[in-house]
């Protein structure tokens, strides 16, 4: 499209915190146009990426151009880490599907996974003071026999980790007792280990992962959500990887240079989500990583294990069995 003395003077004269809209009447290019050329720019070395701010998207550069082209090495000298993604397991609620969790386990441990990030909500927890509702959805009630449940039923495989954060059900046992089901499930768990809410960072082979269980809805573009977060993160603070959970959604991306997922729930659609027209996307990620050895993921494969409503069992909790591998 353009030679490398032509993209030196566009990198130039573009104005940094300038709009889409305004950059592509400049250039009189179409917006589709602009994400092009940035990405052209981006490749050849300069540093300048698409950002959203208020209810724009806009420019954001810095005046650095890379002298040297970073070359892959080969991926047999690499660390190979094997993990899995999930979030929102809601247990004690009918809408539950344990078998579904067995399952993912299950695959992970045929995949050799020996590290399962948890999201956040790992039980449905109390709402019943303002959604009296949720008394007639849940079939283990208060903190005690919620978390008893986890500690007997939730996978547990030999060597295996599942490291959790607390979401906003987890965290009603709190608000309504000031007792913290992740603290009391790692001390009889091991292989469960709270990391706090609602959000952690995990360093795995010195790559930082970042965990969150954010509030409110999810928007129309499943992007939006992780770009604000990814926005708000001091760039000398920005992880690897981030995952959020909350908003029971499958989706990956790149932005600023942090690999985004939205995870999956699983459980079902619950009453709530029904009567506010939400759909519960239910699965998990399994990734692989090839590591450099300051942690800088040079390869990764993404594998995206999704059900569908007829792998749901509507009652699931009344013969759910605790799945253990020795």
């Amino acid at each position: 499209m353009y030679n490398e003395e032509e993209y030196k003077k566009i990198f130039k004269n573009i104005k940094n915190g300038i709009d889409l809209d305004t950059l592509a009447d400049e250039l009189k290019l179409k917006k589709v146009e602009i994400s092009g050329l940035i990405e052209a720019l981006k490749i050849r070395g300069y540093d300048i990426d698409l950002r959203i701010k208020g209810s724009k998207i806009v420019v954001y550069k810095k005046n650095i151009i890379r002298t040297t082209k970073h070359i892959k090495p080969e991926i047999n000298t690499l660390n190979h880490i094997k993990l899995c993604l999930l979030s929102d397991t809601h247990l004690c609620t009918k809408e539950q599907q344990l078998g579904i969790v067995n399952e993912i386990y299950k695959e992970g441990y045929k995949r050799g996974v020996n590290i399962f990030l948890h999201s956040g909500d790992v039980i449905d927890g109390d709402f019943t003071k303002i959604r009296p509702d949720q008394n007639y959805q849940i079939f283990k009630r208060g903190f005690d026999e919620q978390v008893e449940y986890v500690i007997d039923y939730y996978p547990q495989i030999k060597n295996a980790k599942t490291y959790f954060i607390e979401g906003s059900h987890d965290q009603t046992h709190v608000k309504n007792g000031g007792a913290t089901p992740g603290k009391w499930i790692s001390k009889v768990r091991k292989d469960m280990i709270y990391m706090g809410t609602p959000e952690a960072t995990i360093v795995i082979g010195n790559t930082k992962i970042k965990l969150q269980h954010p509030g409110g809805g999810c928007a129309r573009s499943l992007s939006y959500k992780p770009q604000i977060a990814i926005d708000a993160m001091e760039s000398d603070d920005k992880p690897n990887i981030f995952v959020q959970g909350h908003f029971h959604k499958a989706y990956s991306g790149m932005y600023r240079n942090v690999q985004f997922f939205l995870v999956p729930s699983t459980m079902n659609q619950s009453g709530f989500m029904k009567m506010n027209n939400l759909q519960s996307i239910i699965g998990a990620y399994f990734i692989e990583l090839y590591l450099d050895k300051k942690g800088h993921i040079e390869y990764m494969d993404t594998d995206c294990f999704l059900y569908d409503r007829n792998d749901i069992d509507e009652n699931d909790y009344k013969h759910a069995k605790a799945l253990k591998i020795n």
